[in-house]
């Protein structure tokens, strides 16, 4: 499993060691609030999080930790998985990136950061033809990551915004299978 990295960040595979980073995370009501509107249960936690790993070992790709480069403090995760929910607007195969950082870490570019090297990935080695990422309309800081990744608005229902994002100038025809 390969690790990315940005200037500010490394991005290693899900592993195991990082199941009580989401155990916090996702207890944590200001994380939380535009992703289900409330804390998960410490169950539902270790469910998710032994799904992500089971979705690298099927694909070879899936959710990252999100690490300062330079003292390996945990700031969050980044996903690129595949889309399983049906979304308006999005009528091809798509993957679909997302992207959660801790408080401490708001308002200093990692999401955007963690996200752009995701993309990269998604284009180039995992060779997807589209990415598309979805946020509640009130989480602000999210439709903005979105747009900086120059990502433009395909729906919104009033409860879900959904973005897109197709490989650079037809780079791909196709996604692959999954």
């Amino acid at each position: 499993m390969s690790c990315l990295s940005t200037p500010r960040l490394l991005l290693p595979a899900w592993q195991y060691r990082y199941g009580a980073d989401l155990a916090r995370m996702s207890s944590d009501e200001r994380v939380m609030r535009y992703v289900g509107q409330r804390p998960w249960p410490p169950a539902h936690a270790a469910l998710r999080h032994s799904e992500a790993l089971a979705h690298w070992v099927r694909h070879g790709f899936g959710w990252r930790a999100v690490l300062d480069r330079r003292t390996g403090r945990f700031l969050g995760l980044a996903s690129l998985t595949w889309l399983h929910d049906t979304l308006p607007g999005i009528e091809d195969a798509a993957l679909e990136i997302g992207w959660w950082t801790e408080p401490h870490a708001w308002g200093r570019g990692v999401a955007t950061e963690a996200a752009r090297a995701l993309l990269d990935e998604a284009f180039h080695r995992v060779r997807t033809s589209l990415v598309v990422a979805r946020c509640d309309p009130a989480n602000a800081a999210s439709e903005r990551v979105m747009v900086k990744l120059g990502m433009t608005r395909r729906s919104s229902d009033g409860k879900t915004l959904v973005y897109a994002l197709p490989a650079p100038d037809g780079l791909y025809d196709r996604t692959p299978s999954h």
